[in-house]
């Protein structure tokens, strides 16, 4: 590993499951695997458990994972509230909770509940003061604020969180925007396939590819300055293509990402492809070469990923 670049960490990103007890097994099995983190999403208009409520379990049933949103929606609920509950979870997990909180970017968490779906730019500034909220709240024994959202007038800061400075937080986004927002506030920045569409399609993959990620590491590293040595790079690995037939596969993925060359499927931070060994290769290279060292497996993706996994723990 070279000077500078971090260990690897690796997470489980699950929406729940049918019932307590394949919740249980899920938990266990993640947690014997020797996965790092369980990420759970928030989306109001899809199934799926309450974040907060299911990772308050898997903390209770591991006392190893740690536990983080991916992301949580800073449209639903005032920074405050989430800033309580997530001190309360941080304080009853032993310091293990890692915040992810974004802006929203899918209409249907808010056309469900009669909620207007404002403006991109509108939802990137609260989402900007959302972070100082939390922070604030994290800090002294009250808390008081005062932009352009939000407020806060002596409000009582109880539990503190274990950690110090208050549990990590992970923004991501596809954006300049969004993204030197991170680079600036945030201790995790996520590279994520930019979704303003509001949907997953053309525009997200083509803003997916290793040309579009070294054009966001760029704006990354130009808006953090100084920081940059103390963010951690993270992304989701939502393709895990273990196969022997490594080239009609590039071949394919290629395709669907608008790409012409078959190689340049290599580079997309999303994706690997190949032997166990190949894969194995292509994130040790992808972490030299950009400093991505965190990556979020799709549940779907548990069994494929699992003999890379086990080269990888602790590397």
């Amino acid at each position: 590993m070279g000077v500078g670049v971090r260990a690897f960490r690796f997470s489980v990103m699950t929406s729940g499951a049918p019932d307590a007890t394949s919740w249980r097994n899920l938990v266990e099995r993640v947690d014997a695997e020797g996965y790092d983190v369980v990420h759970m999403p928030q989306h109001r208009g899809a199934k799926g458990f309450s974040p907060l409520v299911a990772l308050g379990f898997v903390a209770s049933h591991s006392s190893r994972l740690r536990i983080g949103t991916l992301v949580l929606d800073n449209e639903s609920v005032h920074p405050a509230v989430v800033a309580r509950d997530a001190a309360t979870l941080d304080l009853l997990s032993g310091g293990r909770l890692e915040l992810g909180i974004g802006a929203g970017w899918l209409e249907a968490d808010h056309a469900t509940i009669g909620q207007d779906f404002a403006p991109v730019g509108a939802r990137i500034e609260r989402l900007s003061e959302a972070i100082d909220v939390l922070r604030s709240c994290w800090l002294g024994d009250t808390a008081n604020f005062t932009g352009s959202h939000y407020a806060l007038r002596e409000a009582p800061n109880y539990p503190k969180p274990t950690q110090p400075a208050g549990p990590p937080i992970l923004v991501g986004g596809g954006g300049k925007r969004v993204l030197s927002l991170a680079a600036q506030k945030a201790d995790i920045v996520s590279f994520v396939p930019n979704m303003s569409a509001g949907r997953v399609g053309r525009e997200s993959a083509a803003n997916a590819t290793g040309a579009a990620t070294a054009e966001k590491l760029a704006w990354v590293r130009e808006a953090a300055g100084d920081r940059m040595e103390g963010l951690e790079l993270h992304t989701n690995l939502t393709n895990v293509f273990v196969t022997d037939e490594r080239i009609p596969t590039m071949e394919k993925v290629a395709r669907g990402y608008g790409l012409d060359d078959p190689s340049d499927a290599l580079a997309i931070p999303h994706v690997v492809i190949g032997t166990v060994a190949q894969c194995l290769e292509q994130l040790l290279e992808r972490r030299e070469t950009t400093g991505i060292s965190h990556y979020t497996v799709f549940e779907a993706n548990l069994d494929a990923f699992a003999p890379i996994l086990a080269e990888l723990v602790g590397r």
